[in-house]
């Protein structure tokens, strides 16, 4: 994984009314990897940040992070980059709750 391009938008932007911080991910042969294919990833994940087990995602509800990384063959890793980085802004004390990960071309863009 590799991180291409990164901003910072301090107030509104094309993005949102809020900041936001914008990275540009080439996943790389990790594209063909989400996260229930790798063996002890999530256990791992979770380990080292519990907190993600409170993350609702798309499903609204806390636990909705970890149902996505474990039904079916999980999620894609530009997804689970999104989330750890929302999980270490607010162990920080950033009060984000909110990210949104696209796929362009060859590489996922994380909002």
């Amino acid at each position: 994984m590799k991180i291409l391009e990164r901003r910072v938008y301090r107030g509104p932007s094309q993005y949102a009314l809020f900041p936001v911080m914008r990275l540009t991910v080439d996943l790389g042969v990790l594209e063909q990897w989400p996260s229930a294919k790798l063996d002890g990833f999530n256990a791992g994940l979770l380990a080292a940040l519990p907190g993600l087990d409170q993350h609702t995602c798309s499903y609204g509800v806390a636990g909705g992070f970890v149902r996505r990384l474990t039904e079916d063959t999980g999620t894609w890793l530009g997804h689970v980059l999104e989330h750890v980085a929302i999980e270490l802004e607010q162990l920080a004390g950033a009060k984000v709750t909110f990210g949104k990960t696209r796929s362009t071309e060859s590489m996922a863009s994380i909002t």
